[in-house]
């Protein structure tokens, strides 16, 4: 019976631990390329995310700032409308930050891992 290419990945981390370093690179040698050696998968860019969340993000903001005697009538009232400028603030953080994260994924710019 033919080892599968799983097997062989947990026989060589199974020598890797035991430090038995040749053994490991022998293993994955072996017929098929082993995982250490395998291609990073290509991802397509987010553009039509970022364009949604710039959109969103733009007019939310144009809303907001066109509007500003009304939401800050609203958002002063007290009582339980402290939940209107909570609420405002986690919707235009969680906008912003997609639009922003979508953009610099599009521009190729990744953290390090």
């Amino acid at each position: 019976m033919e080892a599968t290419q799983f097997d062989k990945n947990m026989m060589a981390v199974a020598f890797a631990e035991a430090g038995e370093h040749d053994t490991v690179r022998d293993t994955l040698k072996g017929g098929k390329k082993g995982l250490a050696t395998a291609p990073a998968p290509v991802r397509s860019k987010p553009y039509l995310k970022t364009l949604f969340f710039g959109c969103i993000s733009i007019s939310a903001y144009i809303l907001l700032f066109k509007n500003e005697q009304l939401v800050t009538d609203t958002f002063t009232m007290g009582d339980w409308r402290w939940v209107f400028p909570v609420g405002a603030a986690f919707f235009f953080s969680f906008i912003h930050g997609a639009f922003a994260s979508n953009l610099l994924t599009t521009l190729g710019l990744e953290a390090k891992k």
